[in-house]
């Protein structure tokens, strides 16, 4: 594997050349999850999260949008749900990380920058890639 590169431009960082799902892994703390989504864009993301109203079950969330249809989504807490459900995406996978409280921590997609696969992050709160990220600093 090429040498790992972190590229911070707060609120967006890259980690190239990484084993995306130790990184992933890594943020499965404190009760956080990870929820995948078809959605790629950050706008599209940002939308999302403001016009549905998204309630924490058992393994999953409900999603309930403006016209109050119901979607159910899978979320991950643990490696071996994240191994399982990793391998299912593909390489431009995107998706969201919650805290309990169904606060948005990250947004993360993967990404090729000039020939290097990673993940590109975008905090959704000032210092919260330092917290989360303490393995992956330069």
């Amino acid at each position: 594997m090429e040498q790992l590169k972190i590229i911070k431009k707060p609120p967006y960082f890259k980690i190239l050349n990484c084993n995306v799902t130790e990184v992933l892994d890594g943020l499965l703390i404190e009760d956080n999850y990870i929820l995948f989504l078809d959605i790629y864009h950050e706008e599209d993301i940002d939308t999302y999260l403001s016009k549905n109203k998204i309630i924490n079950l058992d393994n999953m969330i409900r999603v309930i949008n403006d016209s109050n249809k119901i979607s159910f989504i899978p979320y991950i807490k643990s490696k071996k749900d994240l191994l399982n459900q990793f391998r299912y995406q593909d390489w431009d996978f995107s998706c969201i990380v919650f805290d309990e409280n169904l606060k948005c921590l990250f947004y993360i997609r993967g990404i090729e920058d000039a020939g290097e696969n990673g993940i590109r992050i975008k905090e959704m709160e000032s210092n919260l890639y330092n917290k989360y990220f303490f393995n992956y600093q330069e």
